[in-house]
């Protein structure tokens, strides 16, 4: 595959070259210059990728190369990603952009950044020193390459840097948000049991209160944190088993799903090497009964995924166990905020978070005559989003499915 950013080029001034369609062809005078990548070069791109992760503008952890590369390479082929990466002058990765392309029966005519069924975020990686550049890079190429009328920047933070980036750069382009909610956070100062009386919860708390004096009373309760990659791949079986134990048995374990469970093992492996990922544990006589598996990227906290022993439900040990997770989060100093990945207005975490982080899904047009074809596409988008909302809250009340 040919190169771009070659040293020889560099030295003797040549205009360097930008791959489209694995061809060289003249770059423009902008410094940044795009490329399409397949997973195979992605892979071998990690240890930049992760370099990335930690200049990035807007951290994602579920862009980060452990997820996302785990992500890919367990998705049938017709859903994996195209990465479109973003290199400056010198040659130094300043941008991914993974994209899926509209489905040709059922697509509104938008490029899509990829959001995997497992991830809370779709928020690409910008270098935070050349994040206009590398944006402005990614929308020249995707104009110059797809027929689409435009580009959905899907789950980012509403008032993230991302976003705010974003805004500067589409200037004079048609934008439209096709999307906003809002989620439980945990953000930093105070205290736990201050939480609740925050959220109109102080019966709740008291609950809890009352609910941890009985989980006591049935045996030795312990708190624990796995964090080393040995501890994560033996507490990532004790997730899958809890998990599969409950009622998501019938609909949505990960262990009924082998390319799912074996990408979690993946992916919870490698983030751990980065000290990008930790396990937590609520346990009843060493026995787990609760699990949570959070993900870290610069400071933010992601709370993955929770798994509970339903024998217990009177308990409560899933609250619990995030209830601990708040206390040890909120002492530990250094809290951006954590992330609950949560839907908006969770009947469950909702009452013990108060607090909330927007998250929007932002559609940019691609060129100025495309801009008829761009509004047909987010009045298509905003369509089938409705729809899909509705049928999903019919088929939940007639089943009697719960709500997670």
């Amino acid at each position: 595959m040919a190169e771009f950013g070659r040293a020889d080029r560099r030295a003797s001034g040549e205009r360097f070259p930008r791959l489209v369609g694995g061809t060289d062809v003249a770059a423009p005078t902008a410094p940044s210059l795009a490329a399409e990548l397949s997973l195979e070069h992605m892979d071998a791109l990690t240890p930049d990728w992760r370099d990335l992760s930690r200049r990035a503008l807007e951290p994602n952890a579920f862009y980060e190369p452990g997820f996302a590369l785990s992500a890919a390479r367990h998705c049938p082929a017709a859903e994996r990603p195209r990465f479109i990466v973003v290199r400056d002058g010198a040659g130094r990765l300043t941008g991914v952009f993974p994209i899926v392309a509209p489905n040709p029966l059922f697509g509104d005519g938008l490029i899509r950044l990829w959001l995997h069924k497992q991830a809370a975020l779709a928020t690409p990686l910008v270098d935070r020193d050349c994040a206009p550049e590398t944006i402005e890079a990614f929308l020249v190429w995707v104009e110059a390459r797809e027929k689409s009328a435009g580009v959905l920047f899907a789950r980012m933070p509403t008032n993230g840097r991302f976003h705010q980036a974003l805004q500067r750069v589409v200037a004079g382009r048609a934008v439209d948000v096709l999307d906003s909610y809002e989620r439980a956070a945990l953000l930093p100062g105070g205290a736990a049991d201050a939480l609740g009386p925050r959220a109109g919860a102080t019966k709740k708390l008291a609950e809890i209160r009352r609910q941890a004096r009985r989980l006591g009373e049935m045996g030795r309760v312990t708190f624990e944190t796995h964090d080393s990659e040995a501890e994560i791949k033996a507490a990532a079986e004790e997730f899958l088993a809890l998990e599969a134990s409950g009622w998501k048995a019938w609909r949505g374990a990960l262990l009924s799903q082998p390319a799912l469970a074996t990408f979690l093992r993946s992916a919870t492996r490698l983030l751990a090497r980065e000290n990008g990922c930790k396990i937590q544990s609520l346990r009843l006589d060493g026995r787990p009964i609760a699990m949570a598996i959070v993900l870290e990227s610069q400071g933010r906290s992601y709370l993955w995924k929770i798994a509970f022993d339903e024998s217990l439900r009177a308990q409560a040990p899933g609250i619990q166990l995030v209830y601990a997770h708040t206390k040890a989060a909120l002492d530990g100093g250094d809290l951006d905020y954590v992330d609950s990945c949560a839907i908006a207005n969770h009947p469950m975490i909702d009452r013990i978070w108060p607090d909330r982080i927007g998250v929007c899904d932002v559609a940019v047009s691609l060129g100025t005559r495309r801009h008829d074809a761009f509004r047909a596409s987010c009045r298509r988008a905003n369509a089938r989003r409705q729809a899909r909302e509705m049928a999903k809250r019919l088929a939940n009340r007639l089943l009697k499915r719960k709500v997670s």
